[in-house]
């Protein structure tokens, strides 16, 4: 069974986003804190992941760019709303994002979050931390 034409245009889409991610930023940056910062989310230690995603963001590169998504991931799974929506709106402001990108943003967070929970039950059995 091949692809659909909108599945293929959507792969091609998001290869083109990343091509230009990496062309924008030059490097990957600090991928190990992101790594790391991904463990400490799954075993329910946002203020370690946290740490790790400020690493990650200070090494510049892509991994600056995806650790300040992934921070308002690890604070909405934390349940510290309030702190991810401030992180949101920071992001938003620091990238001049027009609001019709903002529908686009939220979705990624929001299947960020979910792949998270799944790694989750898999370690674990548990979907959220206690």
């Amino acid at each position: 069974m091949g692809s659909s034409p909108a599945l293929y245009f959507r792969q091609a889409a998001v290869l083109a986003a990343i091509g230009l991610l990496l062309s924008a930023c030059g490097s990957f940056g600090d991928t190990e804190s992101i790594k790391a910062a991904n463990e400490y989310a799954v075993d329910c230690q946002p203020d370690k992941a946290l740490a790790a995603l400020d690493r990650a963001q200070q090494g510049g590169g892509l991994s600056s760019y995806l650790a300040e998504l992934e921070k308002i991931v690890v604070l909405q799974d934390a349940g510290r709303t309030r702190e991810a929506s401030a992180a949101l709106q920071s992001y938003y402001t620091d990238h001049g994002e027009a609001g019709d990108n903002h529908e686009d943003t939220e979705k990624s967070i929001n299947d960020s979050l979910t792949q998270l929970r799944d790694q989750r039950l898999k370690k674990t059995g548990q979907k959220t931390c206690p």
